[in-house]
């Protein structure tokens, strides 16, 4: 298992070379941005439960020049994938670190109840190709790679956010999944349609369609935002961590323009066809009944965001997520908070 460890953390330090390179290639005025992004379940529910924890440090690196490394890595994928050809703006996001964490309901319980979902925790890391075009489609290929089990920290992040706010320790760490590596391709496409009143005001429809594959989730899903506010240009709906309405994190920061605030809310859906899921799928490891995946499975979701100049962007959002098992007795509820700052 250690060496799949220096093997997520040797694909992580040649992200780190790319991303490095690629940075200290741009003009000093050429902006990275980066994002911090909180999942949680207690800050709307008050329970820790099922998906009860996400991180994840997300940076959005400046346009490639015409011709270098990154472009020309583009230019590879649209030979196959035509929505990345040339004519089109194009950022790489690099996903450096995330984590998620799911646990049982019952926290109590140093074996857990078999017929809930088992102790389980996924780190990670990767990077996404965005491409937008026409200024109103916008395409994105992600791969993620890392490690689920105890070598994922799931146990130590969860009590040592329980110990700094003074809450218990969960007890049935032991029995978690086992160790393995992990990896995930995704790939969406997301058009905007807005009408527009006066210079900023207006209101749109984000429609969404994708497909995820590998040892971590496989599912398809399509899915619609919308909102109303002044800086909907700016993006496509705010970033969330899958499985999710994720949005992205690309940003042109250029519509934002002189103004110092802009804002838009947001309500949203997203269906999902379920194929695999590991943190269910799984459960025969620690538990001998098993679980059985649900599906089909829907996200609905009410937030918004807010942007302080060209700089600084603050989402919010509230999750209810559809039962994922069977045999789980309710849905599931958590927050999202993200805060992103340009350099």
């Amino acid at each position: 298992m250690r060496a799949i460890l220096r093997l997520a953390t040797a694909f992580a330090l040649v992200l780190v070379a790319v991303c490095g390179t690629s940075l200290t290639a741009r003009a000093a005025d050429d902006a990275s941005r980066w994002e911090l992004l909180d999942d949680n379940d207690g800050t709307v529910s008050g329970q820790d439960r099922h998906y009860t924890q996400g991180l994840r440090i997300t940076g959005l690196l400046p346009e490639p020049r015409p011709g270098d490394v990154l472009d020309r890595t583009f230019d590879a994928v649209g030979i196959v994938l035509p929505m990345y050809r040339p004519g089109g703006r194009r950022r790489l996001e690099w996903i450096a670190f995330g984590q998620s964490v799911f646990t049982p309901e019952d926290l109590n319980l140093t074996i857990p109840d078999p017929r809930d979902r088992p102790y389980a925790a996924w780190v990670y890391t990767g990077a996404g190709l965005l491409q937008e075009n026409s200024g109103r489609r916008l395409d994105k290929l992600e791969v993620l790679a890392g490690v689920i089990g105890p070598d994922a920290f799931g146990r130590g992040a969860q009590d040592g956010f329980h110990r700094v706010f003074g809450f218990g320790s969960a007890n049935g760490w032991s029995q978690q999944l086992r160790n393995r590596g992990a990896f995930q391709f995704s790939y969406e496409h997301h058009e905007r349609i807005g009408l527009s009143f006066g210079d900023r005001w207006g209101i749109d429809a984000v429609p969404e369609a994708g497909i995820s594959a590998g040892s971590v989730m496989q599912y398809a899903d399509a899915g619609l935002m919308l909102r109303f506010g002044n800086a909907l240009k700016a993006d496509y709906g705010p970033d969330h961590i899958r499985p999710a309405l994720s949005g992205s994190s690309w940003v042109d920061d250029e519509v934002l323009g002189k103004h110092h605030f802009g804002f838009y809310l947001f309500t949203a859906a997203q269906g999902r066809r379920v194929f695999f899921n590991r943190f269910i799928d799984a459960a025969h490891e620690v538990a001998p009944t098993g679980l059985e995946h649900r599906n089909e499975v829907t996200d609905v979701l009410v937030g918004g965001s807010i942007f302080f100049g060209r700089h600084v962007q603050a989402d919010l959002s509230a999750t209810r997520r559809a039962r994922e098992f069977e045999g789980q007795n309710r849905p599931d509820l958590f927050g999202s908070a993200a805060l992103t700052i340009q350099f």
